[in-house]
């Protein structure tokens, strides 16, 4: 089990490479493995939450440059888990960063930055993501997009209306 630090270190590139080589299996770097029961049929998550994960790796990993002011750059807001799009893609990108380093120990963190990290992170920082009005120093409440009720002649003409 990686043991993920709770803030940065004096040394950044020694505690990403540890990190590497604990996803890696490196034996010098991981705990030897406990012996699997039959009620442990999948490996443990590295990051027990979606907090932990964005704080403990996210936040250590992604590098770009934050928009603040004039300055351009993407947008972030440190109340992520305010926004129910961002826990809803924060989500998904631990599980899937969870599944793949167990799945696919070879290419799969190639796989979840391609496929994963640079959609969700470009939609949650895009001009008109659910970042857009925050910055690192300030946090803007989210706001729901109208919706109007759909009528049930609209509804009656979906394929799972029988269900509804």
């Amino acid at each position: 089990m990686i043991t993920p630090t709770t803030g940065p270190t004096d040394d950044p590139v020694a505690e990403l490479t540890a990190l590497l080589g604990q996803l890696a299996g490196d034996p010098d770097v991981t705990p030897p493995a406990a012996t699997p029961s039959a009620d442990d049929a999948a490996p443990e998550p590295i990051f027990h939450n979606v907090e932990a994960f964005v704080a403990d790796y996210l936040a250590h990993v992604v590098e770009r440059r934050l928009a603040s002011g004039p300055t351009s750059g993407v947008n972030w807001c440190p109340r992520w888990w305010a926004h129910p799009e961002a826990i809803s893609r924060l989500y998904a990108l631990w599980r899937a960063w969870e599944t793949l380093r167990v799945s696919d120990p070879q290419t799969g963190m190639s796989i979840w930055w391609r496929d994963h990290l640079d959609p969700h992170l470009a939609a949650l920082a895009a001009e008109y993501g659910p970042f857009s009005r925050c910055s690192p120093d300030k946090h803007t409440e989210p706001r729901p997009l109208p919706v109007e009720p759909a009528p049930p002649e609209v509804l009656a003409q979906l394929p799972d209306a029988d269900t509804l």
